[in-house]
């Protein structure tokens, strides 16, 4: 889970919520994605 160490203890500023994704939106202007993708949930972090 090193991959995500850079928005652990961030403020989560939004959530939008598209079809099938979340975007969690940090105050540090990184946002993660989270989607559904056969049946399992699948997070990318950007910028990484």
């Amino acid at each position: 889970m090193a991959k995500y160490d850079g928005i652990r203890g961030q403020e989560l500023m939004d959530v939008e919520e598209k079809d099938n994704e979340l975007i969690l939106i940090f105050k540090d202007n990184r946002y993660l994605f989270v989607r559904v993708d056969n049946g399992r949930l699948v997070a990318e972090s950007v910028p990484e």
